[in-house]
Parts: C-alpha cells; structure tokens; sequence
C-alpha cells in the first residue's frame, strides 16, 4: 500500500499522548542504567571476581545493544497489523520491559550465591536490553509519522524531551527517597511503581496517538536511522 500523508497541525490527544509516553520510560531507564548496580550490591555478597564478570557482561551487553537496534529496527519495518507497525511493539515492548524491572529488582537465586546471581544477572540483563529496544526503537521511530508538517514535529520532540526529564527526575528522586532505611525493600517497592508508570505511559501513547501519516511499506528515512533516544543521551 502507498504512503498517504495528511498536513496540518497535530491535536492535542496526539500531541498529549505521545510526549508523556517519555515519562515511564525514562523512569525505567533511569532506574536500571543508575540503579541496578547499587541494588546489587545491596542484595547479594558478591566477590571481586564475581563483579569483575559482571563488568565484562555489561561490556559485552553494550556490543550486544549495536547489534539489537538494527534487527529490532528491521522488525518492526516488516510489521504490518492493523494498528500499524509501531504500536504493536510499544506496547508489547512495555509490558516485557516492566516484567523484566519488576524481576531485576525482586528475584534473586536460591540462597544468594555468587556465581547463581552472575548467571541470573547476564540473563536478566539482556532481557531487559531486548525488551527495552522493543519499546524505545519504536517509540521514537513513530515520530516521523505523527505529521509531515516539520515545525509539528519539532514541538512534540521538545515536548517528549522534557517530559523524558520529569521521568527521570522523578525516578532519582523517589528512589533515593523510598531506598532509606531498608534499601532492598524499597528498591523493591520503586521497581513496581516505575513498571505501573510505564505501562501507563506507553497505553496512553498507543491509544491516544492518531497517526497522520502511515506508512504500511518502508520506514521513512528518518525513522530507518533512528537511534535508541533517551534523556541521559539527548544531554551527552
């Protein structure tokens, strides 16, 4: 099927929609890139050794992402559904990313050992960086098809920056507020109230979104070299 594009300014349900999707996922973001590793240190005893593997694990998972992005990208170019090609994998991407945070900061091996943990940690770790490409990669190929009015555009991606922002502030500051004290338990607890926040964020972007132009074939040129934004990135 063609390409049909409608100009004109976007309303305010798709503008709305779209630019407060960014708050529950950068507050996952933030939670796992800035926390998880202090998490870890609180929850399980672990060696030099053991942390000397997790380096190298997260080293490898950085090499893993460069490979992730392109497939995830060529995916969802392929997609057709009736919602399109990029809602189906927001969503779903949502929902794997929130299962993911919920056991990162809930499941630990059986008797906490060391080398158990490592294991689970290079599993879960991966997980989470497919999950999360799942939804970022197709979030933030969407835009393109939102409007091809240029000044539009620029609007709804100054907008879903900022509110990118407020997730992030906000995940800083609830965990460092709820891990006083009891450190496990409350990263417990933030985990599962970010994992809420994301699947409510992103809903509101998949059903409020209304796409002006939708592409059934290829991506736009835009959205084919799309890279995985997020709000610690914007400001490197």
């Amino acid at each position: 099927m063609e390409l049909t594009q409608t100009n004109g300014k976007l309303s305010k349900r798709t503008k709305w929609s779209y630019s407060l999707g960014g708050i529950g996922r950068d507050m996952t973001y933030q939670l796992v890139a800035t926390f998880f590793l202090t998490y870890v240190q609180y929850a399980v005893g672990l060696t030099p050794a053991q942390f000397s593997v997790i380096g190298i694990i997260l080293i490898i998972g950085r090499v893993w992402d460069a490979v992730n992005d392109p497939i995830m990208g060529a995916i969802i170019e392929n997609t057709k559904s009736r919602w399109g090609k990029f809602k189906p994998w927001i969503l779903i991407g949502a929902i794997l990313t929130a299962v993911v945070i919920v056991f990162m900061f809930n499941l630990r091996p059986m008797g906490n050992n060391g080398w158990n943990y490592v294991i689970f940690f290079a599993v879960i770790y991966f997980l989470w960086e497919i999950a999360f490409t799942m939804n970022d990669i197709s979030y933030w190929s969407m835009l393109p098809s939102l409007t091809t009015d240029e000044k539009e555009r620029n609007s709804v991606t100054t907008l879903a920056v900022v509110f990118a922002g407020v997730g992030a502030f906000a995940a800083n500051a609830g965990i460092n507020f709820l891990t006083v004290g009891n450190a496990i338990k409350g990263y417990s607890m933030i985990s599962i109230v970010i994992a809420v926040f994301l699947i409510g964020c992103q809903v509101l972007t998949v059903f409020g979104v209304k796409q002006t132009v939708q592409a059934t074939g290829e991506l736009p040129d835009a959205s084919r070299q799309e890279e995985k934004v997020t709000f610690k990135k914007i400001l490197q």
